[in-house]
């Protein structure tokens, strides 16, 4: 069966386009100049208590020892002095949940007050409460700047008792993400994006359930709806992960695209813009390449309160590959964005250990290859 469609993604999820677009040309790469990278992902250390409040089964982290650091001032000085060389804000976590940080609402403040755009990735379970207690959806939206900032919710179910099965919870948080999801359409007027996130399992994939979803992302009007397969966990050997291809991605894809493809948008105008993302972007075989270009589009701060070249690899289980400690220092920052975009380095480092970008990363690393040897 040959899969239509999965190429049609938004524009956003053309990630050597972008990077492209941000350094002008491809010769930019480690040339040996400094690149400030497209995005910034900051994983904000939660709540400070716990790394999250739910327990997904295919949470990236799963295998990851989960330290949550104590830098936010740190992290808020260096946003200031870096000002708007690196545009883009991207608040999410390896194994954290970024918005229920209490420093949260200050460093998406810093993000616009320094002109910069932001990106916020979360399992939706506090939207409402965080709503209902100090209005925080309503001054989300009215910092945003226009349709580039953007919250995206990762709902993976639709129905209470396979949220639950999914999210490995007894508490139902279901009909209150739905709810805030809801409000923070009819709040925000025009801005910002607001996208729903669907990983497809054998708990939460009946016919019933991705009807019903696709329906409510209709009735509310969110920007965007994704349908994928839970990439296997971080922090395992490529045989694992090649068997979880093999098991998993390859065996399910076929039937889980069938299920959504009569939903899946024709046009990039269309509202929500629903699409499926094939396993195939995430294929472990793909890994063939030695030189990591990925540090030109992002740069993460991890939960840990360390700097790494990739988010995929932001955890003290891998410290033998971070970059240095955050400072509020920009020439502290400098230094690490040299170490990050060392020609020399070769992405093996990673793979031996275990570790590997995510498809951001691959896409990117693969084109840069691609150019590379094309030279």
């Amino acid at each position: 069966m040959q899969i239509t469609n999965t190429l049609k993604r938004p524009k956003g999820y053309y990630y050597w386009d972008q990077l492209i677009e941000h350094i002008g040309c491809p010769d930019t790469i480690f040339n040996g100049d400094l690149v400030y990278p497209r995005q910034f992902e900051i994983h904000l250390p939660c709540n400070h208590k716990q790394p999250c409040n739910m327990s997904c089964g295919y949470c990236a982290g799963k295998n990851f020892v989960k330290d949550l650091g104590n830098w936010e001032m740190d992290g808020l000085e260096l946003l200031r002095q870096l000002g708007d060389k690196i545009p883009y804000h991207i608040y999410g976590g390896s194994y954290t949940e970024p918005i229920l940080n209490p420093y949260f609402l200050t460093y998406l403040a810093m993000t616009k007050r320094m002109g910069c755009h932001f990106g916020i990735h979360t399992n939706g379970s506090a939207l409402l409460s965080l709503e209902d207690t100090f209005g925080w959806l309503t001054e989300l939206c009215r910092i945003a700047t226009d349709k580039i900032d953007y919250l995206s919710v990762s709902l993976d179910a639709g129905s209470t008792a396979s949220h639950c099965k999914t999210k490995n919870i007894k508490e139902n948080y279901f009909s209150r993400i739905l709810a805030g999801i809801r409000y923070a359409t009819e709040v925000r007027r025009t801005k910002p994006a607001i996208r729903m996130c669907y990983l497809m399992n054998q708990n939460n994939s009946s016919q019933k359930e991705i009807d019903r979803i696709v329906m409510f992302a209709q009735s509310v009007g969110v920007d965007s709806l994704r349908f994928s397969i839970p990439f296997a966990h971080y922090n395992q050997s490529f045989e694992v992960v090649k068997k979880y291809r093999d098991n998993v991605e390859q065996r399910f894809k076929h039937n889980y695209f069938k299920k959504v493809e009569k939903h899946l948008s024709s046009s990039q105008d269309e509202q929500p813009f629903v699409f499926w993302m094939s396993p195939d972007f995430q294929d472990v075989t793909l890994y063939d390449f030695k030189q990591c270009a990925y540090s030109y589009y992002q740069v993460c701060l991890g939960a840990d309160g360390y700097y790494y070249r990739c988010t995929t690899i932001s955890t003290p289980s891998f410290k033998g590959l971070r970059l240095g400690k955050v400072t509020g220092n920009l020439d502290d920052f400098k230094n690490i964005l040299r170490l990050s975009q060392d020609c020399n380095y070769n992405c093996e480092t990673c793979f031996s250990k275990g570790a590997r970008g995510n498809r951001m990363a691959l896409e990117i690393n693969r084109a840069f290859d691609k150019f590379s040897n094309g030279k």
